[in-house]
């Protein structure tokens, strides 16, 4: 089940995970975050458990859905893959907002200036 060796980690990262799970419940709960927030922690660590469980299989599956050959090399491409993709999220989200406040800022000027 899980190859030749058990470590150490193949312990403790599943077990942060189902942690991480609970949390993203709970705040699912507190109605903290949706529904579809909670699906993507649900994915997300269920993943790094999987990962971390089965390491030989998920980099052969990770450099086959890629195409690089080397699966440590399919992680760090798919990793930063998604960590530009996330930032350039957050990024149009920060823009997004940054023209709500602005729009506003402008609105209750013109109404504190027509009230004068």
């Amino acid at each position: 089940m899980f190859g030749s060796q058990f470590s150490l980690y193949q312990f403790f990262v599943p077990l942060f995970a189902c942690l991480m799970i609970a949390k993203a419940f709970s705040r699912y709960f507190r109605h903290t975050i949706t529904v579809r927030e909670l699906i993507v922690w649900v994915i997300v660590w269920s993943g790094v458990s999987f990962g971390a469980l089965f390491p030989d299989f998920s980099m052969m599956w990770l450099s086959r859905l890629t195409g690089i050959k080397s699966g440590f090399n399919a992680l760090i491409f798919f990793t930063l893959v998604l960590l530009v993709y996330g930032c350039l999220n957050l990024f149009v989200k920060l823009e997004e907002h940054e023209r709500r406040l602005t729009e506003l800022v402008r609105s209750i000027a013109l109404k504190d200036f027509n009230q004068e």
